[in-house]
């Protein structure tokens, strides 16, 4: 054959070959190459196409070894460097990789293939800076390459620039909406930014986009281990298992799936397990300080600690500014070098016998007072046993000593939130998290201090940056759905507490509050039914005891409520939770010293406790006590769980001080409209010391507070204030008078309607009979905590309804208005202007008392303070008669007597 025939041949084969590669005959392609590196063992093409098939049949080696003949053969061949680049990156020889890309960009510098290639080769080698650089050299070439932008997004969030990946994963997602791995990368920037529940979303989207490529090629190893994390990151730990499993049987050397694994085996507690996958990934990866980090985290949890302590240690040496392993190694070192003594302290801690533990503690701090660990542990036990000021103490001898100490911080922020001190706790838990950044307990225990300081919204965001690091964290789930329901998020509240019940199923405090949650969403029987399971659970410890207790409150079991505070009080004395709730069931029995026992022992050792100040101040105003009571009554304002509006005023706060003549005083509101209706009498008095007063109110109350004595100006209290001096919550009204029993400005009336509507008004009913005329209103404020029990069910107004000498006119509004069919279908008997009224409210009891009308009120047999204790009548509104429940829930013998007092009103009428 001659030398042009061969050639031509030749040239025909590798045409075959290439095509045969480009159809996916991989087999045909490599046999045709073979055949002519036969004839011609230096023929670049076959070199370079036999390099190209045998990487893609998985012979990595073979590869490398082809590529490199090819350039032997052309050096300069940016093909062949590229190539080279893929093969060197899939055997993890980056630094070659590396190598191959920046001389095939010698060549060719504007390719932006070679770029993004060379950027995930720098990623991999930690170089997060470099990279990025490349890739967006890369997208100067190509704007919309979405896996360019993905990884550009991954290389942000390795830097901490969480805010900027977002855009850049947003950018890739917009050219390719169904990418899974930037969806799944999102998810990951918006869990680094707090965005929890953004973060699910994405991680749920992603989810479902790996679903459906692993339904079109199930052995996607890739697609495999992506859904893992995906479950992982949502905390489906038994359901991410089997997929990265999946994903190792299809590439066993993949040991970034190999530590994804080891994660979620430590997350279940499967440390042995979890400490195999670590060295296997090792044993791929040698160098890599996050596998170390965490293989020293599990050699730790089953008792390993002096190799867990030689594991921190390698993770340091490589990336020496890890704050998490710098903390793990020197608490392993420390528990290395803990002395015996100690050790059986933590044994007997660990068993339940804390005075075997204290008295261990103690011995040993005699010997070696600033035995660091030995104050650590009895602070602690100090602190279970509720002796907060002891366990403060012995904290500050551990932060003399060692003032970054991490688990001192964090019980120190414990104790000063036990003290109701949250400012300092919130510093506290700061300094810890300056400490270890990614801690969730830290980060856990921060939102509680923030939702002490009424700081709702950055609450949940602490809770959301602790479950980003720990997605199954039973506690912070719940303290979360919690703090949603602060913000009327109820909906949102009902699905965290879902969740929280997923990792831990009969989660009695999950329970409870979701059980709180559906009340606020009007599903009274499903909220039932989670108090039931509450009870049905285990009772074991004096939190457990509390929690069935506030169940039982729920369900309206008063009595078996008191009795498992009681319980919850044998075990823990010192329980602030169970003490508070005991006096508020008490109070609701009407035992109202018992209470006031209840709260006092929560300030005998809590005695800056707002709840417990709160709760003792209304059973004080209950029992006439209003010296005590309006004082205590001030404490509202540090009570976070009454949502009371905090108003950013710079001028001083008036509390009955003299000198106020010629100065200007605006009160303002603080709670419902039925407060401002039963303060504003004080208005009048304040004018009488020749101040200026200014009402600040709602817009339903301007006109009507326009009509008190005395006032200056009334004025939306979120519109623009003239200038003025003081100002004063309306209901701190009574305290700056130190009014008592005697000296309640209770001259009715004093407030009045406009003349004109007066007129109108009688006119409109003089056309009905002399029969008596019967206002009805039967429900307050559905949004009102305790509304059910105040509110009366219309059916029961049956007996009143049926005198035949009353003409009776339904002034309830709202969403209860419709009911009155339900009493009267015909609209005969029950006469129905409510849609003509306007500025009309559900204080109709304090509108109808200040303006001096009779009024009569019916109260469930637990009521609201303002009215006192076993009063039939008012000190606040001459003109009302009060009439109570016997016991809880009795309408109908209320409503009856109602009844019979109406038919001797009306006999006394004639």
């Amino acid at each position: 054959m001659n030398r042009t025939a061969v050639r031509l041949s030749l040239q025909e084969a590798i045409e075959r070959a290439a095509a045969a590669q480009r159809s996916g005959d991989l087999a045909e392609a490599a046999s045709l190459c073979s055949t002519v590196l036969e004839v011609a063992p230096e023929h670049f093409d076959a070199l370079l196409l036999s390099g190209v098939v045998e990487h893609q049949r998985g012979n990595a080696n073979r590869a490398v070894q082809l590529l490199s003949r090819a350039l032997a053969v052309d050096p300069r061949s940016f093909e062949a460097l590229v190539h080279q680049g893929l093969v060197l990156s899939a055997l993890r020889r980056h630094e070659e990789a590396l190598a191959s890309y920046d001389a095939a960009l010698a060549i060719r510098p504007s390719s932006a293939d070679a770029l993004y290639n060379r950027g995930s080769v720098l990623q991999s080698l930690g170089q997060h800076e470099r990279a990025l650089e490349s890739y967006d050299r890369a997208l100067a070439l190509q704007p919309g390459d979405a896996d360019a932008l993905n990884n550009r997004g991954v290389a942000l969030n390795e830097l901490g620039r969480h805010a900027e990946a977002l855009l850049s994963f947003d950018r890739a997602l917009a050219t390719r909406p169904a990418y899974a791995e930037a969806l799944n990368n999102r998810g990951n920037a918006l869990r680094a930014l707090g965005r929890h529940a953004e973060a699910l979303g994405n991680y749920a989207k992603a989810l479902a986009s790996f679903d459906r490529a692993l339904a079109l090629r199930p052995d996607y190893p890739e697609a495999l281990g992506n859904r893992g994390n995906a479950l992982h990151a949502l905390g489906r730990y038994d359901e991410a298992l089997p997929s990265l499993d999946r994903a190792l049987a299809l590439r066993p050397g993949a040991s970034e799936v190999l530590y994804s694994r080891g994660n979620i085996l430590l997350a279940l507690d499967r440390h042995q397990e979890a400490l195999a996958c670590y060295d296997r990934a090792l044993a791929l990866r040698p160098a890599n300080a996050q596998v170390l980090n965490a293989r020293g985290r599990a050699l730790s949890a089953i008792g390993r600690r002096e190799e867990a302590l030689e594991s921190y240690n390698e993770a340091l040496a490589i990336s020496p500014d890890d704050a998490e392993a710098g903390w793990c190694r020197n608490l392993a070192a420390r528990m290395l070098a803990m002395p015996e003594p100690l050790q059986l302290a933590l044994a007997a801690q660990r068993e339940g016998k804390p005075a075997e533990a204290v008295r261990i503690c103690r011995a040993l701090l005699e010997a070696e007072p600033e035995q660091m660990d030995a104050l650590l542990l009895l602070a602690l036990l100090e602190h279970q046993q509720g002796n907060h000021a002891a366990a403060l103490g012995l904290l500050g001898r551990v932060l003399a000593i060692d003032p970054g100490c991490y688990e001192a911080l964090l019980l120190h922020g414990l104790v000063l939130l036990a003290l109701q001190r949250p400012e300092e706790a919130l510093a506290s838990y700061d300094r810890a998290l300056a400490i270890r950044p990614d801690s969730a307990d830290a980060l856990y225990h921060r939102g509680g201090a923030l939702r002490a300081l009424g700081r709702d919204a950055e609450a949940l965001a602490s809770f959301d940056r602790a479950l980003a690091i720990r997605p199954r964290y039973a506690e912070a789930l719940t303290s979360r759905g919690n703090v949603l329901q602060a913000l009327d998020r109820h909906g949102e509240a009902l699905v965290t507490y879902q969740q929280a019940l997923a990792v831990r199923p009969g989660y009695a405090p999950a329970l409870y509050h979701r059980g709180i949650a559906l009340e606020a969403l009007n599903r009274h029987v499903d909220a039932l039914v989670m108090y039931g399971q509450v009870l049905a659970g285990p009772a074991d410890s004096a939190d457990a005891h509390c929690t069935r207790g506030n169940a039982l409150h729920a369900l309206g079991r008063l009595e078996e409520a008191v009795a498992s505070y009681e319980r919850a009080l044998a075990i823990q004395p010192q329980h602030a939770e169970a003490l508070n709730n005991r006096g508020s069931v008490l109070r609701e029995l009407g035992r109202l010293e018992e209470a006031l026992v209840s709260y006092e022992q929560v300030l005998s050792f809590r005695p800056d406790d707002a709840q417990a100040h709160f709760n003792a101040s209304v059973t004080r105003l209950l029992l006439g006590d209003f010296e005590r009571g309006w004082a205590e009554y001030e404490w509202r304002w540090q009570d976070w769980s009454l949502k009371l509006p905090r108003h950013s005023i710079d001028k001083p706060l008036w509390l009955g001080q003299d000198g106020i003549e010629g100065r200007t005083i605006v009160l303002h509101p603080e709670q419902g409209l039925g407060d401002a209706i039963q303060f504003v009498r004080y208005a009048p008095l304040i004018a009488a010391r020749g101040a200026q007063v200014v009402i600040a109110c709602h817009a339903l109350l301007i006109d009507l507070f326009r009509t008190v004595e005395g006032v200056r100006a009334v004025i939306d209290p979120e519109g623009p204030r003239p200038d003025f001096d003081y100002h004063i919550p309306m209901m701190s009204l009574p305290r700056a008078f130190r009014t008592g029993l005697d000296s309640i400005p209770a001259q009715v009336p004093y407030l009045s309607a406009a003349p004109s509507r007066i007129e109108t008004w009688r006119r409109r009913l003089a056309s009905h009979d002399a029969r008596t005329k019967v206002g009805l209103v039967w429900a307050g404020n559905p949004q009102y905590p305790r509304d059910r029990a105040r509110s009366c069910p219309i059916e029961r107004f049956a007996p009143v309804a049926e005198s035949t000498q009353c003409v009776f006119f339904s002034l309830q509004k709202g969403a209860a208005a419709g009911a009155v069919a339900k009493l009267d279908a015909s609209g005969e008997r029950v006469l129905d202007y409510t849609g003509e009224l306007e500025s009309f409210d559900t204080a109709v009891a304090h509108l109808a008392g200040a303006l001096g009308k009779p009024v009569w009120i019916l109260l469930p047999f637990a009521s609201d303070w303002r009215w006192m204790h076993l009063r039939e009548d008012s000190p606040w509104y001459p003109t009302a008669r009060l009439f109570r429940q016997p016991r809880s829930g009795d309408w109908d013998s209320v409503l009856e007597r109602v009844a019979a007092e109406l038919e001797k009103l009306r006999a006394r009428r004639g």
